[in-house]
């Protein structure tokens, strides 16, 4: 029996990784806040572990259309959450802690608009094209273009190498958000 609730959605344990994502991704925003800058990056891991198996846990359930098209629609606003918003407060608190000057928190807002609308457009469009797949039975069998969740490997691969090599991130950080998208 299909269990759903307006208030829920369509729910069962093949979603709760996709609600970790999200709640993961909260967590690390919360943490960039505070400029907690180590915890936020690990939120930012965990969001992308939960988001790399929830597919895969989604899978070994036979579900109905109506529950594969709510898992790709939550599934892309958790993203947003961990992967588009996230990313930018963790960069908003590396940049502050090293800039003062409004012209670099100036260009770091216009990049992070850049960086959030490059995210929306990227997740919109991966779900028209999920949902195609899905309308016409079909099983995708690649991805396009570079997905949105690849930051909860890009960034904190270019943090570990500004520690060791003693270089400030906040430089690193704007341009990588400029370039990535």
């Amino acid at each position: 029996m299909e269990k759903n609730n307006f208030l829920i959605g369509y729910y069962g344990f093949w979603v709760i990784l996709t609600y970790l994502n999200a709640i993961a991704g909260l967590f690390g925003i919360f943490f960039a806040m505070g400029g907690h800058i180590r915890y936020a990056l690990m939120c930012l891991m965990i969001s992308g572990l939960c988001d790399g198996l929830d597919g895969r846990v989604a899978n070994l359930k036979e579900r109905t259309d109506r529950q594969k098209g709510y898992g790709i629609q939550v599934d892309s606003f958790a993203d947003i959450i961990s992967f588009g918003i996230l990313p930018v407060f963790l960069g908003g608190s590396i940049i502050q802690k090293y800039f003062t000057a409004e012209i670099f928190i100036t260009f770091y807002l216009i990049i992070s608009v850049i960086y959030i609308l490059a995210a929306i457009i990227r997740l919109a469009y991966f779900n028209v094209i999920e949902t195609e797949h899905l309308n016409k039975k079909e099983r995708r069998n690649f991805f396009e273009g570079l997905p949105v969740t690849s930051v909860a490997i890009i960034i904190p691969v270019f943090y570990s190498i500004c520690c060791i090599f003693n270089f400030s991130l906040s430089y690193v950080y704007m341009v990588m958000l400029l370039f990535y998208q």
